[in-house]
């Protein structure tokens, strides 16, 4: 490969190519400058190769002599440019996509995994601690979002497709059209493929079950309640919390591999109980190798990096992988992961991408702090946008039309104090006439008027208490 992450004792790491390892340090490396994978984050080695690299006086000087023909095209056959590589049989780089000439499976041809969540059971924690032995979880099934140009829940309900768990049917467009619709999965197992049917016309829409290689591994965005699966292939960060799903024969491994492996409770199975363990790699960790390696034969790798662009603006939710921006009219700006260049600021410039849309008033995507040395790779499915600033980091996806994020709600506001309850009368306001409580919820909750400018109704955020109490008034007199 090309390029590395060079790092450098009490520098800031930049991005190299093998051009500037030769031009700078004259291909000779010093021991303290290391360079690193900058998809996969392992050691990788600089290779001077065999092709020649003269100085102008060495180029002149070579002019003067006299080649044979017969030499000069040996010499140039088997020319071999600079370049970086990894480790040989290193069985955590084979999973980087660099590690070979192919660039690993195609994010728009592969179906995505269907989302499997982690829960804690909470009626049966209620005797114990949260890091109690006795604590139970649950896995728990839903279905992707992605319309790909179709109309996702009327075209779902027309073809009556179902999702089978057991052989038990689950309306499709039922779990598409409320994302808090999720399936218990009664005593699960590794091998999801099995037990789990989509079909394949909406596999690439909704998702399809993927196995486990003998351990599933979730987040901990829910806290100590459960978090998300990652799905074969992701990347665990160094000092984040992660839950594993183990057969309990496998928690002194796990113990010996990473810094924290703490056992907080089971998953119950007719087929063997499960045991959920909390993970974490320390930065500084003395296993970290051990760690890779056991992620590794599970299909993870273990980084310090992240390597996804970062959303910058404007404010957005993030469902299943795809952005979906709050404001309607704003681009999308994506920043680079990690900084190119060690003595230059981030540029102010936005680069935007020629995307050709087929929609009127597309939402446009911007770059800042990328090197636009190479290709930016784009492809439109219907509303969504997948994005890609090179070939070798990871797809990026948004919403490109100019509508409100599905699903979003109006949260539930604080309750008043107990002084400003209003006491309760047996005469019912009108129904236009607003009581003393929901003038107060109103106040207390500026989404509101989000949620009625939507529907065109008067907004009513900001209005004065007496102007409230003097309409309650009115409407009663």
């Amino acid at each position: 490969m090309d390029t590395a992450r060079q790092c450098i004792p009490n520098t800031p790491a930049r991005i190299v190519t093998a051009e500037d390892v030769l031009r700078d340090l004259q291909g000779d490396v010093p021991a303290s400058v290391r360079f690193r994978c900058p998809s996969c984050d392992r050691p990788v080695r600089f290779n001077r190769g065999n092709k020649a690299y003269d100085s102008d006086t060495d180029i002149a000087r070579r002019h003067t002599r006299t080649v044979s023909p017969t030499r000069a095209s040996r010499s140039s056959h088997r020319s071999l440019s600079a370049h970086f590589k990894h480790a040989k049989n290193d069985p955590i780089s084979k999973l980087c996509d660099r590690y070979q000439s192919g660039q690993g499976a195609d994010p728009r041809t592969d179906p995505p995994a269907l989302p499997m969540f982690l829960r804690r059971n909470h009626r049966a924690s209620h005797s114990g601690s949260p890091t109690s032995p006795t604590t139970t979880f649950h896995i728990e099934l839903s279905a992707r979002r992605r319309s790909l140009g179709h109309d996702l829940i009327p075209e779902l309900l027309k073809d009556h497709a179902e999702l089978i768990v057991d052989a038990t049917p689950f309306p499709l467009a039922d779990l598409v059209a409320d994302r808090r619709y999720k399936i218990r999965l009664e005593n699960p197992t590794f091998h999801m493929g099995a037990r789990i049917t989509v079909p394949e016309r909406w596999q690439r829409n909704v998702g399809v079950p993927k196995d486990g290689d003998n351990a599933f591994l979730f987040t901990a965005e829910f806290g100590p309640n459960g978090g998300r699966r990652l799905t074969y292939g992701s990347s665990l960060h160094a000092g984040f919390d992660y839950y594993a799903v183990v057969r309990p024969r496998e928690l002194r491994l796990v113990r010996s591999c990473f810094d924290i492996a703490q056992s907080i409770g089971t998953v119950p199975s007719s087929h063997g109980d499960f045991l959920v363990a909390r993970i974490v790699v320390q930065w500084d960790s003395r296993n970290r190798e051990q760690a890779e390696c056991w992620l590794a034969d599970h299909g993870f790798r273990l980084t310090n990096l992240d390597f996804d662009p970062v959303p910058v603006w404007p404010p957005q939710l993030r469902g299943d992988g795809i952005d979906e921006p709050l404001f309607a009219n704003s681009f999308q700006i994506y920043e680079a992961p990690f900084p190119s260049c060690d003595d230059a600021a981030i540029p102010d410039d936005i680069t935007f991408p020629n995307i050709r849309f087929d929609m009127s008033e597309p939402r446009r995507a911007g770059l800042l702090g990328f090197t636009q040395n190479g290709r930016t790779y784009t492809h439109i499915e219907g509303t969504c946008c997948f994005l890609r600033a090179s070939r070798h980091l990871p797809w990026s996806a948004y919403v490109c039309s100019r509508t409100h994020p599905e699903a979003l709600e109006l949260a539930a506001p604080p309750e008043p104090r107990p002084l400003e309850h209003e006491p309760r009368t047996e005469q019912s306001s009108p129904p236009l006439a607003p009581s003393l409580h929901e003038a107060q919820w109103q106040a207390a909750n500026r989404h509101y008027d989000i949620v009625r400018a939507r529907t065109g109704a008067p907004m009513r955020y900001g209005t004065p208490p007496s102007v409230s109490i003097a309409g309650i008034r009115s409407a009663h007199r």
